[in-house]
């Protein structure tokens, strides 16, 4: 997954006796759901999806409901037009489109693009939204042709299933947007298997059981819902082999890792090819169809990008990106260092002349060595990316790619270029050495040879390698304080805006929050409220019970007050027992429509301190951004001014500002 939008790429690796636990319980879901804050459709899409679930419904109704947004039915038509594959009519109506991939497709594709249009940003800051929803549209144009290609399930559904497959992620950044930025940022880096343990220890819950429990609440099909929730772990999962389930897992799951090759920079891509490979051949698709289906699949991602404005980027042919393609690097393994005789080391044997390649095997595993084997030159290329040997010692003249051309292609892979190369040949002649060395040869050793001459070059090999290695380290010391670095900053930085207190924002942060929506506010001409709350006579409290006592409470009415707001409104605490609500795209009665539910939970709440039960109520003023208003702090005056009004009132209240009447003036009260 990535790293994802902000998040570690999920590998295979999960124990079986997690994945048993399939989806998350009931009960934990439904407390999720009562939340509020899950990716939910909206608006025409809820009416369209509405609809679909009916029984005798007709295509005339469905079509009249999406032809209510015109995106919305660009969207089913160009769908269909893509689903028809070749059909003799282009597909030009609504209604032909619906009955094109059917009711329940429909119903499914008007979910996925709801999502899609809602959920483009949100509040977890380290989550790279775009490149989310980037990813999910490569992962369903991929399983679509994949689909087509295999013939597994019909490719108009599992486009949907690809598109959501990740909503797991997208619902944890919604729901969490603090805590899984922290998250993302301590442990990036980590394991899949460590991650995925991560959250469940922080949510009780993982992206994988999460995602899942959506897409079953959504009523998908069962069949798909296991397929989504198995695909990043389907080699360890308890599916059936040869199931549909397992079939559609892997499908999916070559359709993630094609999906993290279109979104990755140009760098990474190489390194992500090999797990292209191997989960395409387990699917039994081979190298020049998937080259053909991966082009064919970026040509439709980018297509599909400019319809739903998604963005999306240029990827290389595959044939390009084949030639460049290198395993992940990962440190060498370490060798002692010994004062004589050599150390073990991992060789490379390469001879088309079986009988010269059994001898050269019998001699190295005798001195202690691993040892792989190949008898042509493409075959040990293979071998060499993927096993990554210390040294090579290969055969000059081989059929097809001999010695030199093996030697010359991996001094162009990053791996490659600190392998050490040794030459084997009949001849020793001056300009075929030159013509070796030029190559890139480290040492060159002439047929036959004896075990002792072959142990001397060895051992001139591994001071090289003992060189190699010392360097490696110290660039991954290098990197790994570069990282603690950038980690310590990213905490002090969080803490710079974090009120040690209460864990809430603190008066800085909500300033500059402030001041950003009122920017945006301006720029959209969208409603932007603001509300203070004040503690009511919590100076009695502090000086009748202590401030020890008086912090204790802080906390938890602060715990009540980030219970109650919606997700995309922002609480800090000013100071003292005054705390800052912003609510965006959020006009003044529903504005106080939020501060009465955050009186009323407030003053509810049994708080406790000690042995002790304390009710706490608080005054809240309410006042939205007016025409009049220039700057942040006539907001905030005003909003003040409503404060003092509530308090002068009673207090317990909420009161709002309203330009069209008189100021509430500040009197002397105790707050």
């Amino acid at each position: 997954m990535s790293q994802l939008c902000g998040l570690p790429s999920v590998s295979p690796g999960v124990s079986p006796t997690r994945i048993e636990s399939a989806l998350i319980p009931s009960p934990r879901f439904d407390e999720l759901k009562t939340t509020g804050k899950l990716p939910s459709p909206a608006g025409v899409a809820l009416a369209v999806i509405d609809l679909c679930r009916q029984d005798n419904v007709s295509v005339d109704s469905i079509s009249r409901a999406v032809c209510a947004d015109p995106a919305l039915s660009g969207r089913i038509i160009k769908f269909a037009n893509s689903a028809a594959n070749g059909a003799r009519r282009p597909i030009v109506s609504v209604p032909d489109a619906i009955r094109m991939v059917g009711i329940s497709t429909v119903r499914q594709l008007v979910l996925g693009f709801s999502l899609l249009g809602q959920y483009r940003t949100g509040a977890c800051k380290v989550f790279d939204y775009q490149r989310f929803w980037s990813r999910s549209l490569g992962m369903a144009i991929s399983a679509t042709a994949l689909a087509r290609r295999i013939r597994s399930a019909p490719p108009d559904e599992i486009f949907t299933c690809g598109l959501l497959a990740g909503i797991g992620r997208l619902a944890i950044a919604t729901l969490y947007p603090e805590a899984w930025d922290k998250l993302l940022s301590t442990y990036a880096g980590v394991t899949s298997d460590e991650f995925l343990l991560r959250e469940r220890e922080q949510f009780s819950t993982d992206h994988n059981e999460l995602g899942a429990a959506l897409l079953e609440d959504w009523h998908l099909p069962k069949l798909f819902v296991s397929a989504v929730f198995h695909h990043e772990t389907v080699d360890e999962s308890i599916l059936a082999e040869g199931s549909r389930e397992a079939l559609l897992a892997s499908i999916l799951r070559l359709a993630a890792e094609l999906a993290d090759l279109y979104v990755a920079r140009d760098e990474d891509r190489p390194g992500l090819l090999p797990d292209v490979v191997l989960a395409a051949a387990k699917l039994g698709v081979d190298e020049a169809a998937l080259s053909a289906l991966t082009d064919e699949t970026v040509k439709a991602w980018k297509d599909w990008g400019k319809l739903l404005e998604v963005k999306t980027q240029d990827v290389p042919a595959f044939d390009q990106m084949m030639q460049a393609a290198v395993e992940p690097a990962k440190p060498l393994p370490t060798i002692p260092i010994q004062a004589t005789g050599i150390d073990p080391l991992t060789i490379l044997a390469v001879d088309d002349d079986r009988s010269t390649l059994l001898v050269l095997e019998h001699l190295l595993k005798g001195l202690g060595h691993t040892v792989l084997t190949a008898q042509d030159g493409k075959s040990a290329l293979a071998k060499a990316v993927s096993s990554r040997p210390q040294i090579i010692i290969s055969d000059w003249i081989m059929p097809g790619m001999d010695g030199m051309a093996l030697c010359k292609a991996l001094r162009q892979t990053e791996e490659g270029r600190h392998m050490y190369f040794i030459v084997l040949s009949a001849l020793e002649q001056d300009d075929q050495l030159v013509e070796a060395f030029e190559s890139g040869v480290d040492d060159y050793l002439t047929k036959p040879f004896t075990p002792k001459v072959l142990a001397a070059r060895l051992r001139a090999g591994l001071r090289v390698i003992h060189l190699q290695e010392e360097a490696q380290r110290d660039n991954e010391n290098m990197r790994r304080f570069a990282a603690e670095l950038a980690v310590a900053n990213r905490r002090l930085q969080q803490a710079a805006l974090t009120d040690s207190l209460t864990g809430l924002p603190n008066r800085r942060y909500g300033m500059e929050r402030l001041e950003q929506e009122w920017a945006a506010s301006q720029r959209g001409q969208r409603p932007l409220a603001c509300m203070i709350i004040d503690l009511d006579l919590f100076k009695q409290v502090n000086d009748n019970h202590g401030h020890d006592i008086g912090d204790m409470l802080l906390r938890q009415v602060a715990n009540v007050l980030r219970k109650e707001i919606r997700a995309e409104d922002v609480i800090c605490r000013m100071g003292g027992e005054e705390f800052l609500v912003i609510s965006t795209d959020t006009g003044l009665v529903p504005a106080v429509h939020l501060a009465e539910r955050l009186r009323l939970a407030a003053a509810k709440a049994p708080l406790r301190a000690g042995s002790s039960t304390f009710h706490v109520t608080i005054s809240v003023g309410v006042a939205q951004r007016e025409p009049s208003m220039q700057r942040i702090d006539e907001l905030l005056k005003v909003a003040d001014n409503a404060l003092y009004a509530a308090k002068a009132a009673g207090r317990n209240r909420v009161v709002a500002h309203r330009e069209s009447t008189p100021k509430a003036t500040a009197v002397p009260i105790e707050r």
